[in-house]
């Protein structure tokens, strides 16, 4: 029993260093970890994993986007922009894209149940629809990424809130694969309501700290932390002690 008892407590250990070691912001939901280089917040992170399994990673600088308040002519807002999708980058993707993710930090983007834009606002990239702002989860955290102060959905009234827009629509990701052949990205914001308030996407480590960009480059793919392998062996420990215990003759 006691080894029992011992072993549950390295895994309740090792659980909890799994979660420091994969914060929501530098785990996309459709690619698993981010590379290193990518910072924890600011900037857009895009991640994209191709038909053959490659995945392409890449961020804008967070002091390249847009801050301000734009006009209603503005709109579709353009707040950022990508280059570097090669021809060599778009054949390490094997001719499509099979799953995306894209991460956005944005300071006062008033799209969280009761603010103003609630519903109002939407992610365009090259023009095509991927959500509603208000329909994201997102992390609220301080400048640098490192101390979290809550979790929820949309992006908030005055607070830095960072998260991802995903899809594995197939018919969507097609048009974005298509629409890379100009080798850019271009990301934009859909508001029903233009011209009624302001945008800072420029928040974050990139402002605070250092100027991060990262062309496309190919990333490694989705692979269990070593925390998970751990865990996994400590289980199977677990499951062959209790069955030794089971199994043993019983001593009067």
């Amino acid at each position: 029993m006691k080894r029992l008892s011992l072993i549950s407590a390295l895994l309740l250990s090792f659980g909890a260093n799994a979660a420091v070691v994969t914060p929501f912001t530098l785990e996309s939901p459709t690619g698993g970890a981010l590379p290193a280089g990518v910072s924890a917040v600011g900037g857009i992170v895009a991640d994209l994993t191709g038909i053959n399994g490659n995945r392409v990673v890449s961020q804008v600088a967070g002091s390249t986007e847009y801050s301000g308040f734009a006009s209603a002519s503005e709109y579709p807002l353009l707040f950022g922009t990508q280059t570097g999708y090669t021809a060599s980058v778009l054949n390490a993707l094997g001719g499509g894209i099979a799953k995306a993710s894209f991460r956005i930090s944005l300071f006062d983007g008033d799209s969280q149940a009761g603010n103003f834009d609630f519903n109002q606002n939407s992610l365009l990239v090259n023009g095509l629809d991927f959500g509603n702002f208000s329909s994201v989860a997102t992390q609220q955290t301080d400048s640098t990424g490192t101390v979290v102060m809550s979790s929820g959905y949309g992006f908030g009234d005055s607070i830095l809130d960072t998260g991802f827009f995903s899809s594995t629509n197939g018919g969507l990701l097609a048009q974005l694969f298509s629409s890379l052949a100009s080798g850019v990205i271009q990301y934009r914001l859909f508001d029903a309501t233009p011209g009624d308030q302001s945008f800072d996407f420029t928040r974050g480590v990139d402002r605070s700290a250092i100027n991060i960009a990262i062309a496309p480059v190919i990333a490694p793919g989705a692979v269990p932390e070593p925390a998970s392998f751990a865990l996994f062996g400590l289980g199977v420990v677990g499951l062959a002690l209790a069955r030794r215990r089971k199994s043993a003759p019983a001593v009067a």
